[in-house]
């Protein structure tokens, strides 16, 4: 029986995404296809590049709900990944005083893997143009919840800095799992946001694993950003990853009021010709909603 409960859980994360769970994204996040590692954002700070806090003078709260789906189920699917798939987030912020930083909860159900983060970060600026944060995340993860539980915790250290070149371009850097406990999440991402003009922002990040076990790895995504009526924000993005072997498209829009916001964002992937993570000739359709209040 024991020799049986084994070769299930081998197979189990044959078919599944067992240390290759896709990294959450907000519902902003999601509408550049990831990009904005030198966009200067409140929520996202608490996922992405924690530095970007110190920019923020407004507390804000939000709820994050993405649902992923699949437009072409293959016929050798056995796995009920489109029904029981969720993910969900939960930030707070307080940036008052010198020191900004928030807390987040972030949960995950994917492909026979539960994913639960609860992390907090800070920022400060580091003079007129550059600031600089960290973030720490406490991660558990549980395999075949219900079949056969396996359990991983995870301490995450994440730093950031963000440095305002000009009035039109922002850089941004982050390095992502400094103690090295998670499975190709040692990260070093850089990018850029540039101003077109007064209402075009063109969005860039490049990354790669520092480890020399994978330095040979990398992704990229390119996003645009749309203002109009000076509330209302049309995106789009593309993306192509090599870490989770997966490229393809995004789009979303938002409105931000005085008090509150709410987003939407579609993102559209396949998976390259090494992935694993679903079956060939699937394609994912990540859908996300969030509503943002400021105060």
């Amino acid at each position: 029986m024991k020799k049986i409960s084994i070769i299930a859980i081998v197979l189990f994360m044959g078919q599944s995404s067992w240390a290759q769970i896709r990294d959450y994204q907000t519902t902003r996040l999601l509408s550049t296809s990831g990009a904005g590692v030198a966009s200067v954002l409140s929520t996202e700070a608490a996922i992405l590049n924690p530095s970007s806090a110190a920019f923020f003078e407004e507390n804000t709260a939000s709820a994050q709900f993405f649902t992923p789906s699949l437009s072409k189920e293959s016929d050798a699917r056995t796995s009920e990944f489109p029904k029981s798939a969720q993910h969900q987030g939960y930030f707070i912020t307080d940036n008052n005083g010198p020191v900004k930083g928030g807390l987040s909860y972030i949960t995950q159900k994917e492909n026979n893997l539960k994913r639960e983060r609860m992390g907090m970060h800070a920022a400060s600026m580091m003079g007129k143009k550059m600031a600089m944060g960290i973030n720490y995340q406490y991660i558990q993860d549980t395999l075949a919840p219900g079949v056969s539980p396996r359990r991983d915790f995870s301490h995450v250290v994440n730093a950031g800095f963000t440095y305002i070149l000009s009035e039109d371009l922002i850089l941004g850097l982050v390095a992502r799992d400094l103690t090295r406990t998670l499975n190709n999440e040692e990260k070093a991402i850089v990018g850029l946001q540039y101003s077109l003009t007064e209402k075009i922002n063109l969005i860039a990040d490049y990354s790669f694993l520092y480890t020399k076990a994978y330095n040979k790895r990398f992704s990229w995504a390119v996003g645009t950003q749309l203002t109009l009526f000076k509330d209302f924000f049309v995106r789009g993005g593309l993306f192509e990853d090599q870490m989770q072997y997966f490229k393809g498209y995004s789009w979303g829009a938002s409105w931000v009021g005085p008090r509150m916001g709410v987003e939407f964002a579609q993102r559209f992937s396949e998976q390259t010709d090494k992935g694993f993570y679903v079956y060939n000739g699937e394609k994912i359709i990540d859908t996300s909603f969030s509503f943002i209040i400021r105060f």
